[in-house]
């Protein structure tokens, strides 16, 4: 049986899967994001519509390592593609329930107060994750920043 067959890859790993790039600009610095328009279609094409999206971000109180949106980012989608509850370092995700978007920057679980949540993912960093990860952990003492996602010119 081949590893890309067994259960775990399947469920966790086989949505990501993409072919567009985008870019997030924080601070000065700026990341490429792969979006997974093949293995998470629906909230991919809704997000990429949108672009560009200016967020203001605050680290998040139970997750780990992890900004989320201060304000909610409406992307007519109401479903989970995937359950993710376990986010990757990089991972791009939304949150259909509360219209909001995550950066994961290092070691996180999606958690609320009231116990364990689940995100769609629908992309993660390809470059810049390291800078990135610098100013998302300043964001716990330092307050709100600003990312701006756009199409890769």
């Amino acid at each position: 049986m081949h590893a890309e067959n067994w259960y775990w890859q399947k469920t966790w790993s086989d949505f990501r899967r993409g072919n567009t790039l985008v870019r997030m600009e924080w601070d000065g610095r700026a990341a490429d994001i792969l979006i997974y328009d093949v293995g998470v279609p629906e909230t991919s094409a809704a997000f990429l519509e949108k672009l560009p999206i200016e967020l203001p971000v605050v680290h998040v109180a139970w997750s780990g390592d992890m900004l989320m949106g201060a304000k909610p980012v409406s992307l007519g989608v109401e479903k989970e593609e995937n359950l993710t509850r376990l986010v990757r370092p990089g991972d791009v995700a939304f949150d259909p329930k509360y219209n909001e978007i995550t950066v994961t920057y290092g070691t996180a679980e999606a958690r609320l107060p009231s116990g364990p949540n689940t995100l769609t993912v629908f992309g993660s960093l390809t470059s810049g994750l390291e800078e990135f990860a610098q100013w998302a952990r300043a964001r716990r003492f330092e307050g709100v920043g600003l990312i701006t996602f756009m199409s890769k010119r």
